[in-house]
């Protein structure tokens, strides 16, 4: 039996186009649950900072919350304590913009706009080198986000 692929055109088009759909769809699919893990990672922070976590459970509280939540989400990466102490960073450097904008669409500092979905829309890796430069200058920290997507900067460029 002869491969259609091989002998029409037409179905090797098409076979083409389907992968490449198919490829879209995968990145599109990866962009929306890094999105979705940002938000998150944000909301986690929120909790951490408004529940007052570390003076209410102690200097080893994130060493104990990694833990316990790696218990009760095993094989689930991404909460180790630094990381965890990065979510909480990261809303302290952004809460700003949600609590002066909450329409999600505002004026920050001396930018133009401020979308709150251009903070969820670079990866994580990202976030964690923009807190490790901007510390607790929110404007920087939002230039460097819109930059990143602009112009699609790797981490290099920080």
């Amino acid at each position: 039996m002869t491969a259609l692929i091989k002998i029409d055109g037409e179905y090797a088009n098409w076979i083409k186009d389907l992968s490449l759909r198919f490829r879209q769809s995968q990145i599109k699919a990866a962009i929306r649950v890094n999105s979705e893990m940002l938000r998150f990672y944000f909301s986690l922070g929120a909790d951490i900072v408004n529940k007052k976590a570390e003076s209410r459970w102690g200097d080893g509280f994130f060493k104990n919350l990694s833990r316990d939540l790696q218990n009760a989400l095993p094989g689930v990466r991404g909460f180790s304590e630094k990381n965890l102490y990065y979510m909480k960073l990261m809303y302290l450097l952004y809460r700003e913009c949600f609590e002066k904008f909450p329409q999600d669409v505002g004026k920050i500092g001396n930018h133009n706009l401020f979308n709150p979905d251009d903070l969820f829309s670079i990866s994580w890796s990202h976030h964690r080198y923009i807190i490790d430069k901007c510390k607790k200058d929110t404007d920087k920290a939002l230039f460097y986000v819109r930059k990143t997507l602009e112009n699609n900067w790797s981490r290099n460029i920080y």
